[in-house]
């Protein structure tokens, strides 16, 4: 019983722990990413790591539960460099008009 709830306090903690790592990593060592392009890829980050968890319940892929904290964290810096440069390229033509 031990190590069913030990696990699933684990899968459980990785589904949500990667996203929420990503969005410090940002807050940290990426200062010039608003808060707005961090939200909206920490949403995406988490809604993708919900679709592997059940993508891996029905084993249509086949992943170690201790990854969706990689994808989760990875998912959301790089979203949130994204949505920043959308945000910015956005900014920068409506000066120009």
């Amino acid at each position: 019983l031990f190590d069913n709830l030990i696990q699933l306090v684990n899968i459980l903690g990785s589904l949500f722990y990667g996203t929420i790592l990503g969005v410090f990593l940002v807050a940290f060592f990426l200062k010039s990413i608003g808060a707005r392009a961090v939200f909206a890829g920490a949403i995406i980050a988490e809604v993708a790591v919900l679709v592997c968890h059940i993508l891996n319940v029905y084993e249509v892929i086949k992943i170690g539960y201790l990854w969706y904290n990689v994808i989760g964290c990875g998912l959301v810096i790089i979203l949130a460099m994204m949505f920043e440069m959308l945000g910015k390229d956005k900014a920068v033509s409506r000066m120009a008009e």
